[in-house]
């Protein structure tokens, strides 16, 4: 007798944590959210061209949960990706370009949202190699105390 109540408020009244979905959001409100992922994912690509590592980091949720998959393998931790991340980062010379476009956003709720995007950067390595690589990757935002941090992460990157 008291699950079916349960199912009926729920329904009635919804079960999230006081959070909209998005199609109760306006779409104002759904604009402002995809700029606002859109002007994250862009910190984050001046953060990887002037190689500052607190920001980069900053970008991704050290949340339980965090994942990040790339290149065919998943990632599972915010620790064990960070590491990973600046060790590769410490064999980075320069950023000698960075481009991020076509942007697609899928607002989820309030404080979620999906990003998909293209990409073409180029590096040089301390050995003086240039690696060039260009792809697609999609992002999943979660908003943390005001401040869009991904959660999920997944794409590939195509070597020239």
């Amino acid at each position: 007798m008291v699950l079916p109540l349960v199912f009926l408020l729920c329904f009635t009244f919804g079960c999230q944590k006081g959070e909209e979905v998005a199609e109760e959001l306006s779409d104002q409100k759904k604009e402002e959210i995809a700029r606002a992922v859109e002007e994250r994912v862009a910190d984050y690509a001046d953060a990887i061209k002037k190689i500052d590592m607190e920001r980069m980091l900053n970008f991704w949720a050290d949340t339980e949960g965090f994942v990040f998959a790339g290149d065919g393998l998943l990632t599972a931790g915010y620790d064990k990706y960070a590491n990973q991340l600046r060790e590769m980062m410490s064999n980075t010379a320069e950023v000698s370009s960075i481009e991020f476009g076509n942007f697609h956003v899928y607002v989820l709720s309030n404080d979620a949202a999906s990003l998909s995007m293209e990409y073409e950067w180029s590096m040089i390595d301390k050995d003086g190699n240039t690696i060039n690589a260009k792809g697609s990757w999609m992002y999943v935002f979660k908003k943390f105390d005001d401040v869009w941090k991904v959660v999920h992460s997944a794409g590939a990157h195509l070597y020239e």
